[in-house]
C-alpha cells in the first residue's frame, strides 16, 4: 500500500516529487527519491542531511525522509539537486517501521541498483537466506529484491529483472534503476497495479493511472510484464520477455479536479462534492436502456441469487445493496467481507450474480475474490471509481461510480455513490421483472432529489455533536434495518480519523452483553429513520437513558421524550428508504469534526492507507 512513481525527462525531480504526491494518499509515513546527477557531490550542504542521503555509484544518489512528503520536498528544495531520470515512492510500512532506512528507494549492497515497490514479497524471508554474505541495511521486504539483482546480474538488465521476479512469491509493482542504464527505468509487474506512458521527451511510471499526469501515451501493465521507460519511448514485454504491442488507454488523470479549492482538508471538500458524485452517477444510468448496455438483460434476467463482496467502506455499502435488492425484488442476496471469503468453504448456487465493491479498483482480497468466483463460473460484476483499474480487467461487467478522485484515506463520497448504485441496479431488475422500464427512471430522480436535499440541509449541528464526544474513550451506534448497516459505517468513519473507539450494533443486540459497559460518561448514537421499527429501536434508546447513558438520536419523526437525551437532530422529512444517503453525511462530518477537536488530520490517520493493494 505505497505509491511509485519514475520520469525520465526534463526536471525529473520536480515531476517525481509532484508524482509522489499526487500517491500520498497511499502511504505518507516516509517518502524517497533516486536520481542521477554527477554534479551532486558531498559539500557542507549535504553534510547538514547525512542520514538522509545517500551517494552510490556512477552518480546515482538517493533523499530520504521519514514522515510526510512535505519533510522530503524540504530537503531537496535546500539541497537543489537536478537531474533528468528519477524513481520515487511513499510509504505505508509493512515491513519494518517508519524510519529512514526503510524508506525506499532501496539499493544493493554494492550501490549498482536501486529499487522502489509496491506490494510485498511474501517469501522473502526465504529469499535472504539465498543472500546470507550480504549485509542487509534495512528491515523491508524490498530490499531483497535490491540484493538478488546484485547477485544474479548477468549484464543484461532486463533479463536479471526476470530471473529475480521469477522467485519472487507476493506483488509487485518494481521501478528499478542500474548503473549501466543511467537513462532508464525498468519495470516489473505482478498483482500489484502500475501504469506506464511516454510523451515526445518523456517517460513516465506510476502506480495510479489517476495519478500519471499529463502525457500523451498511457499503458496498463498486466499481469507477468515488464517495461522498458525512457525518454520518449515505452517498451511492454511478457513473461518471454518478448516485445508486445498494448492498446493505451484515456489518460483520466488529466480529467480529475485536484487541490483543495478553498478548504480546510480533501474531506470536508469531499463530503461537500456529495451531491455532484451522486449526480454524476446516476446521469450515467438513469434510463433502462443506459443501464442494460452496461449490465446485459441475459446476465440477471433469471437471476435468484446474488452474492455482494468488499471491504471496509465498500463491504458496508453492500450491506445497504443487500437490503435494497432484498427489500425491492426479494431477491437472496449475501454479503462477504473479500478477505474472509477466500478461505470460506464457497459452493455458489445457480443463478448467482457476484458484485464487488472497490473504490480504487485496486483492492487486493476482493480482486482475489473475484478470480475465485471467475473459477466457479459465476458471472462477475465491479462496481468502482477508476476505469482501467485492476478490477476492470478481472470482472465481465463494470458500473463506474463517477465520485471524482476521493484524497481523504477516510471515504465519504465513494460510499453515497455506491449505494447510489445499489438503488439503481435495484430499480433495473424490477424493471425486468416487471416490464416496466420507466421504473429506472423514477428511481433515477428520486436520488437526483435526495442529491438535493443534500445540498440545501444545515448541517451546523455536526459541529456541536462532535465537541460533544471529543473526549470520550468508546462510544456505541445502534439502529436496525437500513439503521444498523449505516451504524457500522458511521463508527467506521468516526473510529478511522478520529481514534476514539466506536462499535455498531443492531438495537435489540445492545442489551445481549454490551449495555453493561454503558454509564454517565457513554455516548450512544441511535438511527431511527424506518418507521416500521421505530418503536423498537426507541424502547432500546430509553433502555440506554435509564442507565445513564448519553444518547445522541437522529430522526425524521416527531418522538416523544426527546427532552431526556443529550442531543436530538430532526432529520429533514423524505422517503424514508432514501434516508440512508442522508445521514450519512451527518456522520462524516460530525467524524470530520472529532478529528479536528483532538487534533489529528483527517485526510491522513494514523496507520491507514487509502488504496488497499495488499494482502
Amino acid at each position: 500500500m505505497c505509491g511509485i512513481y519514475g520520469y525520465v525527462g526534463s526536471n525529473a525531480l520536480t515531476q517525481t516529487l509532484n508524482g509522489i504526491k499526487n500517491l500520498e494518499y497511499r502511504g505518507y509515513d516516509s517518502a524517497g527519491i533516486a536520481f542521477n546527477s554527477y554534479n551532486f557531490k558531498l559539500n557542507d550542504n549535504i553534510k547538514n542531511f547525512k542520514d538522509n542521503v545517500f551517494l552510490l555509484n556512477n552518480g546515482f544518489n538517493i533523499i530520504k525522509q521519514q514522515g510526510e512528503i512535505k519533510k522530503l520536498e524540504e530537503i531537496i528544495n535546500t539541497l537543489k539537486p537536478k537531474s533528468e531520470i528519477a524513481i520515487g515512492h511513499t510509504r505505508w510500512a509493512t515491513h519494518g517501521k517508519p524510519s529512514v532506512v526503510n524508506s525506499h528507494p532501496h539499493f544493493s549492497e554494492n550501490k549498482n541498483w536501486i529499487v522502489v515497490h509496491n506490494g510485498i514479497i511474501e517469501n522473502y524471508l526465504e529469499l535472504k537466506k539465498e543472500l546470507s554474505q550480504v549485509k542487509f541495511s534495512s528491515e523491508t521486504d524490498t530490499e531483497v529484491v535490491a540484493q538478488l539483482l546484485s547477485k544474479f546480474y548477468n549484464g543484461d538488465v532486463l533479463q536479471t529483472l526476470k530471473c529475480v521476479c521469477d522467485k519472487l512469491v507476493g506483488s509487485y509493482a518494481l521501478a528499478v534503476m542500474h548503473i549501466s542504464q543511467p537513462n532508464k527505468i525498468y519495470v516489473a509487474k505482478l498483482n500489484s497495479p502500475c501504469v506506464v506512458g511516454c510523451g515526445k521527451n518523456h517517460g513516465v511510471v506510476c502506480s495510479d493511472l489517476n495519478s500519471i499526469g499529463k502525457t500523451e501515451k498511457v499503458f496498463v501493465l498486466p499481469n507477468n510484464t515488464f517495461s522498458m521507460v525512457e525518454k520518449g519511448k515505452v517498451e511492454i514485454f511478457n513473461n518471454k520477455l518478448e516485445l508486445i504491442t498494448l492498446k493505451p488507454v484515456k489518460n483520466v488523470s488529466e480529467n480529475v479536479g485536484g487541490g483543495l479549492n478553498g478548504y480546510s482538508h480533501y474531506m470536508l471538500k469531499e463530503i461537500n462534492e456529495i451531491p455532484n458524485a451522486i449526480k454524476n452517477t446516476v446521469v450515467n444510468y438513469n434510463t433502462f436502456n443506459k443501464i442494460k448496455k452496461a449490465l446485459p438483460k441475459k446476465v440477471v434476467k433469471n437471476l435468484k441469487n446474488v452474492l455482494i463482496v468488499g471491504c471496509g467502506t465498500a463491504y458496508h455499502a453492500g450491506l445497504m445493496g443487500k437490503r435494497i435488492l432484498e427489500d425491492v425484488n426479494e431477491i437472496k442476496t449475501d454479503v462477504e467481507i473479500a478477505s474472509e471469503f477466500r478461505y470460506n468453504n464457497f459452493k455458489p448456487k445457480k443463478s448467482t450474480l457476484a458484485i464487488f465493491i472497490s473504490q480504487s479498483g485496486e483492492t487486493a482480497d476482493t480482486i482475489k475474490a473475484v478470480r475465485l468466483c471467475k473459477a466457479y463460473g459465476l458471472k462477475t460484476v465491479a462496481i468502482t471509481n477508476v476505469k482501467n483499474s485492476s478490477i476492470c480487467f478481472e470482472v465481465d461487467y463494470c458500473l463506474f461510480t463517477s465520485a471524482g478522485k476521493e484524497v481523504a484515506v477516510a471515504s465519504t463520497k465513494a460510499y453515497n455513490c455506491q449505494v447510489a448504485m445499489f438503488y439503481l441496479i435495484s430499480a433495473y431488475l424490477k424493471a425486468l421483472n416487471t416490464d416496466a422500464e420507466g421504473i429506472v427512471l423514477e428511481e433515477s430522480k428520486k436520488l437526483v432529489e435526495i442529491a438535493n436535499l443534500i445540498s440545501e440541509l444545515d448541517f451546523s449541528e455536526t459541529k456541536q455533536v462532535a465537541e460533544k464526544i471529543k473526549n470520550s474513550k468508546s462510544l456505541y451506534m445502534i439502529g436496525r434495518g437500513l439503521d444498523y448497516n449505516l451504524a457500522l459505517e458511521a463508527s467506521l468513519k468516526l473510529k478511522e480519523i478520529s481514534y476514539i473507539h466506536s462499535e455498531a450494533y443492531p438495537a435489540g443486540e445492545l442489551k445481549h452483553g454490551t449495555i453493561s459497559l454503558i454509564d454517565q460518561n457513554t455516548f450512544v448514537f441511535a438511527f431511527i429513520t424506518q418507521p416500521h421499527i421505530k418503536e423498537k429501536t426507541l424502547s432500546n434508546v430509553w433502555e440506554v437513558v435509564s442507565r445513564g447513558g448519553k444518547v445522541v438520536l437522529f430522526s425524521q419523526f416527531k418522538l416523544d421524550g426527546v427532552n431526556k437525551l443529550d442531543k436530538f437532530i430532526k432529520l429533514p422529512k423524505f422517503d424514508e428508504f432514501y434516508m440512508p444517503l442522508v445521514l450519512v453525511v451527518y456522520m462524516q462530518l460530525i467524524a470530520y469534526h472529532t478529528s479536528l477537536y483532538v487534533g489529528n488530520n483527517p485526510d491522513k490517520p494514523r496507520s491507514l492507507a487509502k488504496s488497499v493493494t495488499v494482502e
